[in-house]
């Protein structure tokens, strides 16, 4: 009995031995899996049982280094600005800014989800006016072609009563007056017809316009990679990580890279304290702008310096070069780009909402 279990053991762990032949493939974005089974790819390839087989992970880019050789900051807000980022979405620009050495960075939420945000919705707005504006104008252009129909009848109704004078006088007075009639007439068809050439060619430009911006409404609800534009140009793809459900937040990763950070504040934040905001404003990349905290509030920090679309989700600094907040919006009256308050959400939020990836 003994020598029968033996014998079921050894078979067991001899079997457990045997050497499998192992492929190797590379998937949809150029990396190599590995596997015990065939894979139709061009790239599959069979590798040696008996050798050894060592996979190299790419070396993490050094981009702290980087920028630092290159643009050899002088002070805490030139430090800073290393570490600030361009962030691309379907919709538009925003900013964003690493928060760890490994590559974690902040950003707003309606950056990376346009299409939940206020800039969305004023623009879906706009584009529900003008569809209104065209079909008042189309209305309008129908009616004026019922008129248009109305007054042909009648030049044609007034032919037959010319040529059916009898009286030369009265048919002279009559043929100027049928010669006024068709001029004014020619003239009001040449003219809505021209217009409804126009109205036509604008009203598909606008269609093709709200089509294009739907798809990227809905592309932008689902995309999970966004292009970063680091301070000397270099071009990453992050990540999205997570997405605050309270806060207009957001927490992106690029992999396998070493980054310039910045740090959160610790001390109190008092009105009157001068503050920077770094970004990229109306697509002009690495911008700062200066200011004072003109009120603080649960809401958010209020501040003079300059807020302008393209900086939501870059941060508002101290002096010292820490985060204070995260810049988002700007109130003004009228235009953005007129004078106003900025106003950003409070660092403290971003380890509120994201303290389970950043230790």
């Amino acid at each position: 009995m003994r020598k029968g279990v033996f014998l079921l053991v050894y078979l067991l762990l001899w079997q457990g031995t045997v050497l499998a032949d192992i492929y190797k493939y590379k998937d949809k974005q150029g990396v190599w899996q590995f596997t015990d089974k065939p894979v139709r790819s061009a790239e599959t390839r069979r590798i040696n049982p008996n050798k050894t087989v060592t996979l190299h992970r790419p070396a993490a880019r050094d981009f702290a280094k980087q920028l630092s050789d290159k643009y050899q900051p002088e002070s805490a807000v030139q430090q800073a600005t290393l570490a600030v980022v361009t962030v691309k979405s379907q919709l538009g620009n925003g900013s964003g800014f690493f928060v760890s050495e490994d590559c974690y960075l902040i950003t707003n939420k309606h950056v990376v989800r346009p299409a939940k945000g206020k800039g969305w919705e004023e623009t879906q707005n706009k584009l529900n006016n003008s569809a209104k504006q065209f079909e008042h104008t189309r209305l309008k252009l129908l009616n004026e072609q019922k008129r248009l129909a109305v007054s042909k009848q009648k030049l044609d109704d007034f032919k037959r009563y010319l040529n059916q004078l009898s009286s030369v006088k009265q048919r002279a007075v009559a043929q100027r007056e049928y010669a006024v009639y068709r001029e004014r007439y020619q003239q009001d068809k040449l003219y809505l017809d021209d217009f409804l050439t126009r109205f036509n060619d604008n009203e598909q430009k606008f269609q093709r316009q709200r089509s294009d911006f739907n798809f990227s409404s809905s592309l932008a609800n689902v995309t999970q990679v966004f292009e970063l534009i680091l301070k000397d140009n270099t071009r990453l793809q992050a990540s999205l990580i997570k997405v605050s459900e309270r806060d207009d937040l957001a927490l992106l990763k690029v992999n396998a890279c070493r980054s310039p950070f910045l740090t959160l504040a610790t001390t109190g934040l008092s009105q009157g304290e001068v503050v920077h905001a770094i970004g990229s404003p109306l697509g002009l990349r690495d911008q700062v702008t200066k200011g004072t905290v003109t009120h603080i509030s649960a809401k958010g920090i209020m501040t003079d310096a300059q807020i302008l679309p393209g900086n939501s989700g870059g941060p508002l600094i101290d002096d010292k070069g820490s985060v204070v907040a995260v810049n988002t919006m700007k109130i003004a009256k009228g235009s953005v780009l007129n004078k106003g308050i900025g106003v950003s959400i409070h660092a403290i939020k971003i380890p509120d909402n994201f303290s389970s990836y950043l230790r």
